[in-house]
């Protein structure tokens, strides 16, 4: 199934359940999106690469992606080479946490609800690796 952009029609094939961590079932790592041209200029030839797109970042969402309302952690740190993003979140409050997967040289994104209940969310990033511009992230623990 297409969904269409400005320029584009993308659809999208999870690369092999891979995960950003072997604890979490959250991210996965990869994914492969295929894209077509909707009006290709004269003369140009259409390509495609079979590399997939790597995790590149998340964000959190109070409510549906849809709703815009993202989310700034609660807490930033960096210890033994790794930083540390953590987000807290009350217990009652009407709205579900969402978490948005962000992949590198696509626009596709990825979007799940988190189980109810949820009170923190501690995503682990590698300063040292940069994926599109953004620290890798190593790891998503949600509790």
């Amino acid at each position: 199934m297409c969904k269409t952009f400005a320029v584009a029609c993308f659809s999208i094939a999870i690369a092999a359940a891979a995960f950003a961590s072997a604890s979490d079932n959250y991210c996965p790592a990869s994914v492969t999106a295929s894209q077509e041209i909707q009006n290709a200029p004269a003369g140009w030839a259409l390509s495609h690469s079979d590399l997939p797109s790597p995790l590149s970042g998340i964000t959190l969402y109070s409510g549906p992606p849809s709703e815009n309302a993202s989310l700034v952690y609660d807490k930033w740190t960096k210890r033994n080479g790794f930083a540390y993003a953590i987000w807290k979140f009350s217990r009652d409050s009407k709205y579900r946490i969402w978490l948005r997967c962000i992949y590198a040289n696509t626009t596709i994104t990825l979007d799940k609800e988190l189980p109810a209940g949820i009170s923190e969310c501690e995503v682990t990033y590698d300063p040292s690796v940069s994926v599109a511009g953004s620290p890798e992230v190593k790891k998503i623990a949600c509790k």
